[in-house]
């Protein structure tokens, strides 16, 4: 045999011819499975959220009601603040007088005990108190703490013996 015999000319050899696919039921069939699996992940998702909320229920009812105690003590501290006495240093007042010459009105008379300690400059015995003053400055005969405790003092604003109640004192006017 010659070497021409075992080869085959090309045109005789067979080959395969490819064509265009037809019917793209692979694509179809991944499409399917990409959604079958996207919906089976949702749906775990769901479910271990389901899960997770009711395993820890107990634990953020707890957090619920810690929460609104909290806000029910900042509510109730904001309610019992007392007002602060703030002291006016000595060194602010020259300035005070600088600012009163600029402005031209006659000065004023200084202020009496009753209207230093009712303005916070000198500090008084009771807490949060400020005693009431008349119009010359001098003290008013009844004096109160917080409305609820009166007593009667004279004019320097020294208290009348006995005369402390709960509520209205009835002092004499002299």
């Amino acid at each position: 045999m010659s070497q021409e015999q075992l080869v085959s000319p090309p045109n005789d050899q067979p080959h395969i011819v490819l064509g265009p696919s037809r019917g793209g039921s692979n694509k179809k069939a991944l499409k399917v499975a990409g959604l079958t699996v996207l919906a089976a992940l949702l749906i775990a998702g769901q479910a271990f959220t389901a899960y997770s909320v009711y395993k820890h229920s107990e634990k953020l009812s707890l957090l619920e009601r810690r929460s609104d105690r909290l806000q029910e003590l900042t509510l109730r501290a904001k309610a019992s603040r007392t007002p602060m006495k703030m002291a006016v240093p000595m060194s602010s007042f020259p300035l005070l007088l600088s600012e009163r010459k600029m402005d031209s009105t006659p000065p004023k008379a200084p202020l009496t005990k009753c209207q230093q300690e009712a303005a916070g400059l000198i500090p008084v015995s009771l807490p949060s108190f400020k005693p009431k003053c008349d119009e010359h400055g001098a003290y008013e005969p009844e004096q109160c703490w917080q409305e609820a405790h009166c007593w009667c003092v004279d004019k320097n604003g020294i208290p009348v013996p006995d005369s402390a109640v709960a509520g209205r004192a009835q002092c004499k006017t002299a």
